[in-house]
């Protein structure tokens, strides 16, 4: 069995480092232009922007169908490789014709859309651009699932870091020179997005062949089905915060938690999303092997102790680190960074948990346990944030990630038993919160060298042996 894990965990850390990287790359735009975003935009325009990203990523709730996940399922029912791509390139094709379709047919509400959460018609042609950006944005994931299900793990950061590139410069010019704010921010998604479309669609195709069969993709689409009301009502409890914020605040205050949730969701994005694109499908073509409920727990543990790590660094340095980032106006966003950590760190724990369901295809589950995940969340917020502004709105996020990590571990546990080496998961909880709460207040009077400490106490959580 050690063996085994040994080597299981060595293959999800190989492609998981590569995707890290890639995501990194892939988010590094946003970081590099925070100086930049806030010198040239108020925290009411950033507000605005991330109203305008919340809003069109739930349509992409409703519209996606939950196709990602079912090409990583449907993708292992075969054992060759021909039926393997026909998966692969329905997806595409069929599924992105569909998408094209349904968004440009939302395009006629953008006015109304623009008034209803922003205040103002005016903002309409932000959302029309946006919307053209996610249809495109939503062709490409489907090559990235190619691309992880093939283990093209260094192909997938080519591509990335090129689209990162692209993006970078795009940002620059619209935001700095061409002076266009907002709008030049989503404009240069938008080109980007078709740019890559192009180049990843055709390269994907040049793999996969142009066969579609509509009988697959119809049960591919009745397996993700399940998933959407699943997918709203978790994407409810990621961004609804934002409109009550708005609401019961200001669109100053959304903008600050907005900024404060970038950097809390770090964890998420170099951590889990990472090594969630290479164990996520390759755990499904493993549950048939000898002793996966031990792997399955080591990899747990494996994954807890890596999450604590940069979550602990994240939270230690984020005060100073706005500071140095963004003008004064913006700084007391730091101050939702750990909670946030922690919802996300707590929030990664389901797709481990999850297994039982997935793998008797229960996706009704999930949607059950993410609509009543997100009634929870809407009444959190409504009681909160009313008294507690952007502290209830990371307060409501947490409490609601612990309810549904334990609602899916429970149901999941009646389809398939989830071994966990909680002693050890645990200890590594404990010395982490030590850890955090023993230096965080510690001032020195210098950025720098308050960084230097904190960042060199966070590295020593490895090494603390009372984890092991």
């Amino acid at each position: 069995m050690v063996q085994s894990v040994g080597s299981e965990a060595k293959v999800i850390a190989r492609h998981s480092a590569v995707y890290g990287l890639a995501n990194i790359l892939d988010r590094v735009v946003g970081f590099l232009m925070i100086p930049v975003y806030t010198r040239f935009l108020t925290p009411a325009d950033y507000g605005v922007l991330e109203l305008i990203y919340m809003t069109i990523n739930f349509i992409g709730m409703i519209v996606g169908l939950g196709i990602e996940t079912a090409v990583s399922r449907f993708y292992f029912d075969y054992d060759n490789q021909k039926s393997r791509n026909k998966v692969i390139s329905t997806a595409i094709l069929g599924y992105g014709s569909m998408i094209l379709v349904i968004l440009f047919l939302l395009l006629p509400f953008s006015e109304q859309m623009a008034k209803n959460i922003l205040d103002s018609s005016d903002y309409a042609m932000f959302f029309v651009v946006a919307m053209i950006a996610l249809a495109l944005d939503m062709i490409i994931h489907i090559a990235y699932v190619y691309l992880r299900v093939r283990q093209k793990s260094v192909l997938l950061m080519v591509f990335s870091i090129l689209r990162t590139v692209t993006a970078l410069g795009l940002n620059i010019y619209f935001v700095v020179f061409a002076k266009k704010g907002v709008y030049g921010i989503l404009l240069s998604t938008l080109i980007t997005n078709a740019l890559f479309t192009i180049i990843l669609g055709l390269y994907t195709l040049s793999q996969v062949g142009l066969k579609t069969n509509y009988k697959l993709l119809i049960q591919m689409i009745k397996f993700g089905l399940p998933l959407i009301p699943s997918n709203i009502s978790a994407y409810v409890v990621q961004a609804s915060d934002r409109y009550f914020i708005k609401h019961y605040a200001s669109m100053s205050l959304t903008g600050l938690y907005s900024l404060g949730y970038k950097f809390g969701i770090l964890v998420n994005q170099f951590v889990t999303s990472p090594f969630i694109q290479i164990w996520y499908p390759r755990r499904f073509e493993y549950f048939k092997k000898e002793d996966s409920d031990r792997i399955y727990a080591r990899i747990f543990t494996y994954f807890c102790a890596l999450s604590l790590f940069v979550g602990l660094l994240i939270s230690l340095l984020a005060k100073d680190v706005i500071r140095i980032m963004a003008t004064e106006l913006f700084w007391p966003s730091y101050k939702v960074v750990p909670i946030i950590v922690l919802s996300y760190i707590v929030f990664s724990f389901h797709y481990h948990f999850n297994v039982g369901i997935l793998m008797k295809k229960a996706t009704k589950y999930v949607a059950y346990i993410n609509i009543i995940n997100a009634i929870l969340n809407l009444s959190l917020n409504y009681i909160l944030i009313k008294r507690y502004d952007i502290w209830g709105a990371a307060f409501a996020v947490l409490i609601c990630y612990i309810f549904k990590v334990s609602l899916t571990y429970y149901f999941s546990n009646k389809f398939y038993k989830i071994h966990m080496e909680w002693k050890r998961v645990t200890l590594l909880f404990v010395t982490a919160f030590a850890m955090y709460f023993v230096i965080v207040h510690l001032q020195t009077g210098s950025i720098w060298i308050n960084m230097a400490i904190r960042g060199i106490w966070g590295c020593c959580y490895p090494f603390v042996k009372v984890c092991w």
